[in-house]
């Protein structure tokens, strides 16, 4: 009866080990990645927005960048990226780059950014956007956080971009 046992415990011992050296060998390999994976490209659905009445207005551009709770610079001279760091990441602004002919006259519209984690709405934030009469390019963007640092939850986040209620763009980030 003593030899059953102990065959038995032999092996499934013999079964368990190449099972747990494989899952650690898997393990240890993956976290010797040298970079996380690149996330998509920003989608703009159409270079030019039909979306404010009497403009031919384009995006050029979809960029991220990140600030804190009491950060002016990044405002005025933002770094862009897609990666921002968990512990030290308190807002992150979707910026888009319109370029028009000048329009003579104040333009008003309605700028909404929709993020998503995980297929989930994290935020909804809509803003007001304004064009003056002479300029034919202009940036907008808006802050999109949370209350303090090392609060967001870690992982890969969506951001459609809608100008008066029309979606024009996609872009991704990611905090790590």
């Amino acid at each position: 009866m003593l030899d059953l046992k102990r065959r038995w415990i032999l092996l499934i011992g013999g079964l368990l080990v190449p099972l747990m050296a494989s899952c650690g060998s898997s393990l240890r390999s993956a976290s010797k990645l040298e970079g996380a994976p690149a996330l998509p490209e920003p989608k703009i659905w159409n270079g030019k927005v039909a979306a404010i009445p009497s403009l031919d207005v384009s995006l050029r551009e979809l960029r991220f960048f990140s600030s804190g709770a009491s950060d002016i610079a990044p405002l005025k001279n933002p770094v862009y990226k897609s990666r921002f760091e968990h512990a030290a990441t308190n807002r992150v602004h979707p910026e888009i780059h319109l370029e028009y002919p000048s329009p003579g006259k104040k333009v008003f519209f309605t700028l909404t950014f929709h993020v998503r984690q995980d297929g989930k709405t994290f935020r909804i934030v809509e803003s007001q956007g304004r064009i003056d009469p002479d300029w034919t390019s202009s940036y907008h963007s808006v802050g999109i956080g949370v209350l303090g640092p090392g609060n967001w939850r870690v992982g890969a986040y969506e951001a459609d971009v809608y100008v008066n209620g029309d979606k024009i763009a996609t872009g991704y980030f990611e905090i790590h």
